[in-house]
């Protein structure tokens, strides 16, 4: 070729995106301190004159030590790798603490959780995850949950769960740390935060891990602290976690080549959340009210997953629900949630997740003025006239996480290399009940509804199928789902 051809991805960031009511993540604040110049001040690990990532050194150094105070940790560590990697760093500490060790997870962590774990050849456990059809929510788990589960495992090295969850559910942590650490000398209770960085910076908003006792956390800056796309946070307490072998599982993983303005960019959102969050959010959480009441009206129809009278009802798992998140139900509509979506799309509007019969949208810092009501009127456009007749509800879907043990029939490492030698692709209906050798979701939010070493459930299926046909994004060997891998 002799004449440089244009990037669309080049294209499409200058010309489109800006164009877009964005309830959906990256949430950056507008005002923060920000690089000049990306290109011309992008650097290498060769300039150490300001020091070093993995060495903790410098202005890397300070950076840590300001977000550890602003969050209330012992220690802190940046990450240009999100949440994702960041789970894979604090799971590969675990591994390498005790062969074979056991954890117990939440059957709604993320697939970078259940990935690791495979990785690593951890052993596991799932704890019991109440579902709500309505609302296509998983909840963290109870703290009975938790402590019957250490009963019986009580060798157990950690209890790990989602809070908030995707949909914007916090976990009664404090009371699960109180728990945990009265029935353990050792036992870590590690939380993926990825959806709570901002949690610590308002008072009105439900407790942030650190705050809660955790041992260890990790959050994406990008989601809700107003940090750009990969940029990450690990916390951690150091009375029990040893920080030691989390700094050597930190420089096994962790690129050599990071992008310090991505860096820049975690801490100057922690800095500006650390002098102004009860602004800034604030201005969030009152948009947000303003949304679901003006939704109320328009469509009171609607479900909110935010209704007292609910959260009351699963007080048993849920603490409280994030108020920068509206998660609304669909069941009274003919439209399934990607259908309003993609709706809401072809109007310049884009919302963070769709399922079957929901939608989510986050108040996003950098929300433009008129976004509410713009909002408003279309999603009253998309959905007028599709109200089911007497208010009644479209049958909900069942819930796709039911028929998973507690267990894997074969540890998913050893499914994934059994995979190579004695897998066959069957009908996907022809795999209920036969050990899949493959991973299955829904993304997002990216939580597995169909895992490697484990038998396949009829109710996952069926959610996939549902799913599928209603538009949502599969992630899989064969996004068509026409075949599934067994053993």
């Amino acid at each position: 070729m002799d004449q440089i051809t244009s990037s669309p991805i080049v294209r499409i960031l200058n010309e489109d995106v800006r164009r877009y009511h964005r309830w959906c993540t990256p949430s950056i604040l507008p005002g923060q301190e920000r690089v000049e110049d990306f290109y011309a001040s992008d650097v290498s690990i060769s300039a150490g004159f300001f020091g070093t990532l993995v060495d903790h050194t410098g202005v890397f150094a300070e950076a840590e030590r300001f977000a550890a105070a602003a969050q209330g940790a012992d220690r802190t560590m940046f990450s240009v790798h999100g949440s994702s990697g960041s789970n894979w760093v604090v799971l590969r500490m675990l591994a390498m603490e005790k062969p074979d060790a056991m954890v117990l997870i939440a059957r709604n962590i993320h697939h970078s959780m259940m990935n690791a774990i495979k990785a690593f050849n951890l052993n596991f456990r799932f704890l019991p995850a109440p579902y709500d059809a309505r609302f296509e929510a998983l909840m963290p788990p109870s703290v009975d949950d938790v402590t019957s589960a250490l009963d019986r495992y009580p060798e157990a090295l950690a209890v790990i769960y989602t809070s908030p969850t995707y949909e914007g559910l916090v976990g009664n942590t404090e009371a699960i740390v109180a728990a945990v650490h009265a029935k353990s000398p050792d036992c870590l209770v590690f939380v993926d935060e990825a959806w709570g960085g901002h949690l610590h910076f308002h008072g009105d908003l439900p407790c942030s891990a650190m705050q809660a006792g955790a041992d260890i956390c990790v959050q994406s800056t990008h989601k809700l602290a107003g940090g750009l796309q990969q940029t990450g946070l690990i916390h951690w307490r150091e009375e029990r976690v040893d920080s030691e072998l989390l700094e050597e599982a930190y420089r096994e993983y962790v690129t050599t080549s990071p992008s310090y303005g991505l860096l820049a960019s975690a801490d100057a959102a922690v800095r500006a959340l650390a002098a102004q969050g009860p602004e800034l959010l604030g201005r969030s959480i009152e948009r947000t009210e303003r949304l679901k009441s003006e939704l109320r009206r328009a469509l009171p129809d609607l479900d909110h997953l935010d209704d007292s009278r609910w959260l009351e009802a699963v007080a048993r798992n849920v603490a409280g629900a994030d108020l920068v998140k509206t998660t609304l139900g669909l069941a009274r509509f003919g439209l399934t949630g990607y259908e309003v979506a993609e709706a809401l799309v072809q109007r310049g509007i884009v919302i963070e997740k769709a399922g079957v019969q929901t939608i989510t949208l986050i108040t996003t810092f950098q929300l433009q003025d008129g976004a509410v009501e713009t909002t408003v009127r279309a999603l009253a456009e998309i959905l007028d006239g599709t109200q089911l007749p007497g208010r009644e509800r479209r049958p909900m879907p069942g819930n796709p996480f039911a028929g998973i043990d507690d267990r894997p029939v074969i540890r998913p490492y050893d499914t994934k290399r059994l995979a190579k030698s004695i897998g066959r692709e069957v009908p996907l209906r022809d795999a209920i009940g036969q050990v899949a050798a493959e991973e299955v979701e829904v993304y997002p939010p990216g939580i597995p509804l169909i895992l490697e070493g484990f038998r396949v459930g009829a109710d996952a299926v069926r959610y996939l199928e549902d799913a599928r046909a209603s538009g949502g994004s599969i992630v899989a060997r064969d996004t068509t789902l026409a075949t599934l891998r067994v053993l």
